[in-house]
């Protein structure tokens, strides 16, 4: 699994949820660009160890909504993202949930933390012989 499968579901969401009406953008905003927008970013990933060779990643994102009129609209929008984002499907058909949400709104832009979590579990590469060769003597 990679960072940007956990965005695309993430997009995929958002248009699932909101339509064609709003343009979703990863990572950084074209200059120029038209609003209402979505701008979708990766912010952190923590991977803690877990008993047996298992690690729990920890990823954070930030949603942030450009609306069309104002910090209302911003504001308005917060909750609805949540609750679209609550859980999503990886291309994979893998289904995560969004835990930890919360939002603010800053200089009319809505922003909306969320956190999708994940297991990985270590696989160890075992070495088979080749060949073996075996020699047998006999009396008599």
């Amino acid at each position: 699994m990679e960072i940007n499968d956990i965005q695309n579901a993430i997009s995929v969401k958002l248009h699932q949820a909101f339509g064609d009406d709003y343009k979703k953008y990863i990572d950084e905003v074209p200059q120029g660009f038209k609003t209402p927008a979505f701008l979708i970013q990766f912010l952190n990933l923590e991977h803690i160890r877990q008993i047996g060779k298992r690690w729990k990643v920890t990823t954070l994102f930030n949603v942030q909504y450009f609306p069309s009129s104002g910090a209302s609209e911003s504001a308005n929008m917060t909750l609805k993202i949540q609750q679209a984002l609550k859980e999503i499907t990886l291309l994979n058909g893998s289904l995560m949930l969004g835990t930890g949400a919360n939002s603010e709104v800053v200089d009319r832009i809505g922003h909306n933390f969320i956190h999708f979590n994940f297991f990985l579990q270590e696989i160890e590469q075992k070495i088979f012989m080749e060949t073996l060769e075996q020699r047998i003597k006999t009396k008599g």
